[in-house]
């Protein structure tokens, strides 16, 4: 069995990353799949981040097994992603690749792709959520 580790954000990303994953699956997967909340427990951002997890055990949920989590008192969600594929031995992770901060920004506050590509040993496959 393939187990996949995805790190989403928002329903938009999960809708982008279903996507994805639709197009591979063959039954023989299991996905785990983690909303990991930066900064605490504001209500709105629980919310969202469980609507996001939601997208997957409906679209995906007769596809693979999905186990959702959300973590609410991260204080980094690439740490998260990384903890979470070690301890469950994934064989892939997959995250969205965004596009809407500048380079500039990127520099000054980090990336969560950047930090999950450079520090997993595991293969690491890249959503792009724009449409472009």
């Amino acid at each position: 069995m393939i187990h996949i580790v995805v790190g989403t954000d928002s329903a938009e990303t999960s809708e982008k990353i279903c996507d994805y994953l639709q197009s591979r699956l063959d039954g023989n997967e299991s996905i785990s799949v983690l909303n990991s909340l930066h900064g605490g427990n504001d209500e709105e951002k629980v919310r969202d981040g469980q609507e996001a997890l939601s997208v997957f055990e409906e679209q995906l949920g007769e596809l693979a097994a999905v186990e959702t989590e959300q973590n609410t008192g991260a204080s980094d969600p690439a740490h998260d992603i990384l903890t979470l594929a070690d301890e469950e031995d994934a064989d892939e992770i997959v995250i969205g690749l965004s596009q809407k901060r500048s380079p500039a920004q990127k520099v000054l506050f980090g990336s969560i792709t950047q930090s999950v590509l450079t520090q997993t040993g595991h293969p690491v496959v890249g959503v792009p959520l724009t449409s472009d």
